[in-house]
């Protein structure tokens, strides 16, 4: 308690003025540091859960496929009774060229089962109107670009090309730029009629999106031949990969700047210990050992430290929350598939930070602390 209660009266009754000053910047340059760091890391764990969130809104966690459609059928009546799993559904995908006026577009036509009431109640949570029986629902993207009406012009996927018309059901909108702008969504059976060119699958939903492995090697166990098993990691391993990738590099790199506000740390220590230098002698003379003299000065930089890192996260978190509470800064929605800047604070991420600013405080002053330690008292009650 004494070497604590001599490395707070040092560090904040300082005999010049301007120690104490120095003192100050020091420990905003840690605010500043640690702020930034919790700001910009929160912001890359928003983007990367708020990309995966919104990929897996209109996506399979595991994706079927097979050489016969037969085999589908009877895997998905096996799946569907799985308690892990929450909606297996058939499904298919096929392309057209859609006619605007003198634009020709290729669009993705998506055909669902609509008798399945789990798998049209997850659509129909997307979907923002529905004013015919029949037809395709269109993006909400794509009416806007076009002003689509009540029917759309195409030409399916065929070796002779065919302009057909078909109506308009409704609009949905499920905030993916790809989704919203380049798909039509159609009855299983209609889109079937488009083209025999399409892909066929069983797209299946679980509760616990990241067991979606487990739940792959027990759909290999139940059906050992036939089937083609992809999960939702595996079809965007590089992404999250690239992401995870860019966390690493923007944490090591944004470390840097409690790396330099560190060195105000160390010149604050370097200057105390040469102003008090004559307390040392004093304090050797009276019994303190090296060690003492060693904690003293190096609790100092420990507690500008600790100081920065309760300010910096308490300034980096009121910025997180201000970011996430007011939206106002605008993305590209095709880039980032979503319209604002996306925060998530990972507390886990602010102890690590937290960590790392104070162990950088400790060896920013244990060098000036060793030179206090290392003084002679003969020399140090001499120096004035």
């Amino acid at each position: 308690m004494i070497e604590l209660y001599l490395a707070r009266r040092y560090l904040f009754r300082g005999r010049a003025k301007h120690i104490s000053f120095i003192g100050v910047i020091s420990c905003l340059g840690v605010v500043i540091g640690v702020a930034t760091v919790i700001v910009a890391i929160s912001i890359v764990n928003g983007i990367d859960g708020g990309l995966m969130e919104r990929i897996m809104r209109f996506k399979y966690h595991l994706t079927i496929e097979a050489a016969e459609d037969d085999s589908l059928y009877r895997a998905k009546e096996v799946i569907k009774q799985w308690e892990e799993v929450e909606i297996a559904s058939l499904s298919l995908q096929t392309q057209i060229f859609a006619k605007f006026d003198d634009a020709i577009i290729p669009l993705v036509v998506k055909g669902i089962d609509f008798s399945e009431k789990s798998e049209l109640d997850f659509f129909y949570q997307y979907v923002k109107s529905d004013f015919n029986n029949e037809g395709f629902f269109a993006g909400e993207g794509l009416r806007r670009k076009f002003n689509l009406g009540e029917r759309i012009e195409f030409y399916p996927l065929e070796k002779k090309l065919r302009l057909q018309e078909e109506k308009i059901r409704g609009f949905f909108s499920t905030g993916l730029y790809d989704i919203d702008n380049y798909y039509l969504i159609g009855d299983l059976e209609k889109t079937k009629e488009l083209s025999p060119h399409c892909q066929f699958f069983l797209g299946v939903r679980i509760k616990e999106p990241f067991y979606a492995d487990k739940i792959k090697q027990k759909i290999k166990q139940a059906f050992p031949e036939g089937l083609f098993v992809f999960t939702w990691i595996e079809q965007n391993e590089a992404l999250f990969a690239t992401l995870k990738l860019e966390k690493i590099a923007m944490f090591i790199i944004l470390s840097l700047i409690i790396l330099v506000a560190s060195f105000s740390i160390f010149a604050t220590s370097t200057v105390k210990v040469v102003e008090k230098t004559k307390e040392i002698g004093i304090l050797k003379s009276i019994g303190f050992t090296n060690r003492k003299i060693l904690t003293i000065f190096t609790l100092q930089g420990v507690i500008l430290g600790f100081i920065g890192v309760i300010f910096g996260t308490c300034l980096g978190l009121g910025i997180c929350l201000i970011l996430e509470k007011y939206p106002f800064i605008r993305l590209p929605q095709e880039i980032f598939f979503t319209e604002y800047l996306p925060v998530a604070v990972n507390y886990g991420d602010i102890i690590l930070i937290g960590a790392l600013a104070l162990c950088i405080s400790f060896v920013s002053s244990l060098f000036p602390a060793l030179r206090a330690a290392r003084l002679s008292p003969c020399e140090a009650l001499r120096y004035e």
